[in-house]
């Protein structure tokens, strides 16, 4: 499987990239049709007119292509660790939402 990381206005440090492989590798361990996957970080730089901090502004965004379809996730927080943790989560969800209809919809043998 192939995971390409990249940054918008951020540069992408060692500690994220092994955290972003660790947590997709064992996300995807059961699940060997994964092509590729495409990790985008970002960090939107808008003040909070209130709090003069930032709310929610590293985003992580994931393309997943298996075969005949993708799967997109985005996820914000105030922290990169923890949007990623909170993509993870989402793209785990549709992963076994997928497996699960494939399961049911594999024809019988007789």
């Amino acid at each position: 499987m192939q995971i390409t990381i990249r940054g918008h206005h951020l540069t992408i440090t060692p500690a994220i990239e092994e955290d972003i492989r660790l947590k997709f590798s064992q996300m995807t361990k059961h699940l060997d049709q994964i092509n590729s996957m495409q990790v985008k970080l970002s960090k939107d730089h808008q003040i909070d007119k209130h709090s003069k901090k930032g709310s929610d502004n590293h985003i992580a965004e994931a393309i997943i292509r298996l075969p005949g379809i993708e799967m997109f996730a985005q996820a914000s927080a105030d922290d990169m660790y923890t949007s990623i943790k909170k993509l993870t989560e989402k793209l785990k969800r549709q992963l076994h939402k997928h497996r699960k209809m494939q399961v049911e919809y594999q024809p019988l043998l007789v």
